[in-house]
């Protein structure tokens, strides 16, 4: 179950491509160029796949990841389009909650839904914003045991949030 949740924290940016000499330099400039707060006690960085950031915390068996995608790569839409193409493939039906916020001064929206992964029942938790010409997402997915008991880290690692130049 451990394996499968980083596994599944990790597949939203599975398709991104590291920044290369080819690369423009305005997108390797911009890409993953931001903050967050760390998650605090139980939580470990871990390899990252494909995402900018991404955590691990053993007990709760839940992952936390950050990715960015800019200029050229970058995915303009409606936020809740936006999410709804992160989450896809582990998402499952409506949205338990969703809410509007505000994060580094641009809108940004917040869903839980119950997912599947695998066969396992996951619950998840996703955050998109757009700024500069970048698309920001984040996400939580843990246990629907253990759900609720990191939300508040993920809003907390979300809220800290900034953006570093352009």
């Amino acid at each position: 179950m451990t394996s499968l949740l980083l596994l599944a924290a990790l597949m939203g940016c599975g398709a991104k491509k590291a920044p290369t000499e080819s690369t423009p330099a305005r997108v390797r400039k911009s890409e993953g160029r931001y903050t967050v707060h760390q998650p605090g006690d139980g939580w470990a960085r871990v390899s990252s796949g494909g995402a900018d950031k991404a955590w691990f915390h053993k007990q709760s068996s839940a992952a936390i990841y950050f990715d960015s995608n800019c200029q050229d790569r970058f995915e303009d839409g409606k936020l809740s389009a936006l999410l709804t193409h992160l989450t896809f493939g582990i998402a499952r039906g409506e949205p338990i909650r969703e809410q509007a916020m505000q994060i580094d001064g641009r809108a940004a929206l917040a869903r839980v839904q119950a997912g599947m992964l695998d066969g396992v029942k996951v619950k998840l938790g996703a955050v998109v914003t757009k700024k500069n010409g970048c698309l920001y997402d984040a996400l939580l997915i843990a246990p629907p045991s253990t759900f609720e008991s990191q939300w508040s880290t993920f809003v907390e690692v979300v809220s800290g949030f900034k953006t570093l130049g352009k």
